[in-house]
């Protein structure tokens, strides 16, 4: 299915009372009554939340967020489980670890992020084209600004891990290979594929425009809002994109795109505020019972998801069923949380959970009963250990120390036991930033991205030399076909 057939004129994506949409339709088919009721929907300030909402609620998909562009599928390639141990009824996983990519239900999975992540870019456009020709009287003070800044943020957003999953890293001479399209128009015309550098360009600008407007965000402004000030409408803004969330992002493509500079002023930005507004998880948040655990650290967002079918996207994959349970083996748990360092990390003390089945990675595990409601449906994005570590590897060729500065803050905050000396050489730092992401972001694919960006042909948990072409995924077959 091409990105011109996935979208109608008017598609919208998440409630039943809004106007159906057919996924084959092309967007050429346009008529009168559909423009109508278009018009209608845009005519008062709801309309254009309630589409935003929309784009947040497809974004938790299980074929996008909700499942496999982290825990599921993006952590199966990263090599993250030991799924040989498990004998599988569907072998759709195992296949997808073995980068038997053009296999039939592997290949739809590739599909489903493809088609999923940009039916989210046709209506965060669709949302952007009746903004700019929007009365900004019809919107109370401040919401315009933010509604599009987060709409910029999220086409950025989504454009930025739809190139991480089918381009080539900058590693690999990808920077001037043809990628995807950045798709900035709702309508008619079959968009092109673009250079990687162009899409970072596009994606940087969206991000600096949307930089710009939120500057009137309450995560960033400290403004205190309650659920009399616009009904809450602008209350929990780490599970929206918020101002913090375009700097992190900006701090991801800045390296992603070898401009290690860039990265490390805006990663030192969230930074300097990490304290205050993402402070670190609490042990005594940890060790509750099931239903009081801040499993997924909710407190270092710096973006995530609410995610209503938390539990649904979960169950049996996270939870025991020894036909498709995402495991590994003690081995591998003590090749990721080395014992003799491990004794006291919060991430395996806590977030690790052995059953008849095998050893589960618990971060997102959801209790059943009780659930506390302020720490369950969260579905981690960007948190802010990610923005020390891009801090430790931007600034270490340049400041070896402040490198290991960033790097022992986390460790330390964890409870890994001692510390990165400054006599450590810098490919030692290297390897214990590389150690790092493998601890800190099971469950939330951020792994593969690391291992990708850095081409690497070592890879934890692969025997042998990793075949670095199995780091860019297939275009889907009718992209290739009719895209241009």
């Amino acid at each position: 299915m091409t990105i011109m057939k996935q979208h109608t004129i008017f598609s919208l994506i998440f409630l039943a009372f809004m106007l159906s949409f057919t996924s084959c339709k092309k967007w050429t088919d346009v008529n009168p009554s559909t423009r109508i009721k278009e018009e209608q929907f845009f005519s008062n300030e709801t309309g254009f939340k309630d589409l935003l909402t929309g784009v947040y609620i497809k974004m938790g998909d299980p074929a996008l967020y909700g499942r496999e562009a982290n825990f599921g599928f993006v952590d199966v390639i990263s090599q993250q489980y030991d799924l040989s141990v498990n004998t599988f009824l569907d072998q759709t996983y195992p296949n997808a670890e073995k980068a038997l990519y053009t296999d039939a239900a592997v290949q739809q999975i590739i599909n489903g992020i493809w088609s999923n992540g940009y039916n989210c870019v046709a209506n965060l456009n669709l949302l952007l084209e009746n903004l700019n020709s929007a009365d900004r009287s019809l919107f109370q003070a401040g919401n315009f600004n933010i509604i599009k800044g987060e709409a910029l943020g999220l086409r950025a957003f989504i454009h930025f891990d739809m190139l991480r999953l089918f381009s080539p890293s900058y590693q690999a001479g990808g920077a001037n290979t043809v990628s995807i399209p950045y798709v900035t128009k709702y309508g008619n015309e079959v968009p092109k594929r673009v250079s990687a550098s162009e899409v970072i360009a596009l994606v940087l600008a969206d991000l600096i425009e949307a930089e710009n407007l939120l500057k009137e965000d309450p995560l960033l402004t400290g403004r205190t809002i309650t659920a009399n000030d616009d009904n809450g409408y602008l209350m929990n803004r780490k599970l929206r994109f918020n101002y913090y969330a375009v700097l992190a992002l900006q701090a991801r493509a800045y390296l992603w795109s070898g401009q290690p500079d860039k990265a490390l002023v805006a990663a030192k930005k969230i930074i300097e505020k990490a304290e205050s507004v993402f402070p670190w998880v609490l042990n005594t948040a940890l060790t509750g019972s099931d239903t009081n655990k801040d499993r997924t650290f909710t407190t270092e967002y710096i973006f995530g998801l609410y995610e209503n079918q938390m539990l649904a996207n979960t169950t049996g994959f996270i939870t025991d069923n020894s036909q498709r349970g995402l495991t590994v083996t003690s081995s591998t748990l003590n090749s990721i949380y080395p014992t003799a360092e491990s004794a006291a990390d919060v991430r395996r003390v806590y977030l690790i959970r052995s059953s008849s089945f095998g050893i589960y990675f618990d971060k997102l595990f959801q209790p059943s009963t009780n659930p506390h409601p302020a720490l369950t449906k969260r579905m981690p994005l960007i948190r802010i250990p990610e923005m020390y570590y891009i801090a430790a590897e931007a600034s270490l060729d340049v400041d070896k120390a402040q490198s290991i500065t960033y790097l022992n803050k986390v460790r330390t905050i964890r409870g890994v036991s001692g510390s990165i000396l400054p006599t450590a050489t810098v490919a030692q730092v290297r390897t214990e930033i590389s150690k790092e992401y493998r601890k800190e972001y099971v469950s939330e694919g951020q792994l593969f991205y690391y291992n990708k960006r850095l081409n690497n042909t070592t890879v934890p948990g692969f025997t042998g030399t990793y075949d670095t072409r199995n780091y860019v995924l297939p275009l889907p077959p009718s992209e290739i076909q009719f895209g241009k």
